[in-house]
This record gives C-alpha cells, structure tokens and sequence, in this order.
C-alpha cells in the first residue's frame, strides 16, 4: 500500500476528529473526536512502520494505544460521574463546575 494513500486518509480522520472537536458542546461527542484523533495518529505510525521495515513505530503505537484506552476509561467515568449529579454533560456545565 502507498505511503501517500494511507498518510491521506490518516489526514482526513484527523480533519474528522479536529472538526469534531471544535464544533462539539457535549463531552461525550468531544471524546471520541479525540479518539478519532489518536486512530488518525496511530494509523500513520503503522503505515510509516510498514513502509520503513522498522518495529519501533509499531511499538509506539502499542503504546499509545495502551495510554488512549486509560484516558477514555478515566473521560468516560468522569463523565458518567458529571451526568449523575447534573443531569447532563456540556461544555458549559463542565466550566461551570471547573472551580
């Protein structure tokens, strides 16, 4: 597969998820815009791995992996914690409540 192609599509999913970041008022929306992000990222380390023949990208994304799925852990229960006490979860609440 050509590096162009896939590094192109990881740039698309990544204009995705940065679209739905800033056009997003709800929390839940606005996490997985990031996740988008991160697969765009991830998705370029393993076309650059396979394009280069070297492991060590392929290792970076394991761990970025690894990190992204702790901090959607932590977003979602952070979340599902404002919603039980609020009632819901916006951008605005969550500015609201920051102090």
């Amino acid at each position: 597969m050509d590096l162009f192609l896939v590094s192109s599509i990881s740039m698309i999913i990544f204009a995705i998820g940065l679209y739905g970041i800033m056009t997003s008022n709800i929390g839940i929306k606005m996490l997985i815009s990031i996740e988008i992000l991160i697969n765009a990222a991830m998705l370029n380390l393993v076309a650059v791995a396979i394009d280069f023949s070297s492991v060590d990208p392929l290792i970076l994304a394991l761990f970025v992996i690894a990190i992204a799925a702790a901090e959607s852990v932590i977003g979602i229960s952070l979340l599902t914690a404002i919603y039980r006490k609020y009632g819901k979860v916006s951008l605005s609440l969550l500015r609201e409540i920051r102090w």
